[in-house]
């Protein structure tokens, strides 16, 4: 069983479009929202659980929204087999994601888009928030315990509940909550749980994709066109995308709807 978590924080029907998008293509799986916003009502009305540990989160860093989610599963001893994260702007596209992580896991601990181990701060030089983590390395060594760090694209990251607890037991809360407060590191999220997860012994590996093709469909900045969408949709291993904000999410679902995208168990 897959668990969803998903990042929100306004606009609660782009909210609802994004939960009924999950729940069409990935109909076994359950879904909690952590609500990184100001408003505490947000998203109280929706069938959905919110994450009770829910707290306004910066751009730049999504870490607490990591920590919090995978500790209050952890304290209620949810049932699942994969936590998967998804950004406020991410669509899934056709059925078969379930299968597929059956497939991609059978050997792995975490998966992520867009994989890179660091040795060096030369190693991937255009990649922004490795570099400001090598900045501040001195501190993060040590916290690591490690001469490298790992990274992943931040959306759809797969961690299978075993690691989750191995995290949760074996990162100081408090200590990490010492760290981001006062770290500069941008997007700390996409190389702190994988490059923990390493150090914990987990085997991990990128999603399956040609990294040049991949950013079609799966990216930083531009909405995902629907023309991209109908490229995706043909092709193996692609089953959700990213960005898609705001109403052009709404849109964009709809059109899915359509298109007939959810009638049939596509590649």
């Amino acid at each position: 069983m897959i668990c969803f978590a998903i990042l929100a924080h306004e606009d609660e029907e782009v909210l609802i479009a994004q939960i009924e998008n999950v729940r069409r293509y990935n109909p076994d799986s359950k879904i909690v929202v952590y609500n990184g916003g100001e408003n505490p009502d947000f998203a109280r009305s929706l069938d959905v659980p919110i994450c009770p540990y829910s707290r306004p989160i910066a751009y730049g860093n999504l870490t607490p929204f990591f920590l919090d989610v995978m500790r209050w599963l952890e304290e209620t001893n949810a049932d699942y087999e994969f936590l998967v994260n998804l950004d406020h702007d991410m669509l899934f596209i056709k059925p078969g994601f379930e299968q597929f992580l059956q497939a991609m896991m059978q050997g792995y601990d975490v998966m992520g888009p867009h994989f890179q181990i660091h040795n060096t701060p030369y190693d991937y030089p255009d990649y922004g928030p490795g570099i400001t983590m090598w900045t501040e390395w001195h501190r993060w060594r040590t916290f690591f315990g490690a001469d490298y760090l790992a990274r992943y694209f931040n959306p759809g990251q797969v961690f299978r509940r075993q690691i989750v607890k191995r995290l949760i037991s074996a990162l100081d809360i408090g200590e990490v909550e010492e760290i981001w407060s006062s770290a500069y590191v941008f997007a700390l999220e996409e190389m702190l749980f994988v490059t923990a997860a390493m150090q914990s012994g987990a085997k991990c590996r990128d999603y399956p994709w040609d990294f040049d093709e991949s950013l079609q469909f799966v990216r930083h900045l531009g909405n995902v066109t629907n023309d991209e969408i109908s490229k995706a949709q043909a092709l193996k291993h692609y089953y959700w995308i990213h960005p898609v904000k705001g109403d052009s999410l709404r849109e964009t679902d709809r059109w899915l709807l359509g298109s007939g995208s959810g009638s049939e168990n596509e590649g």
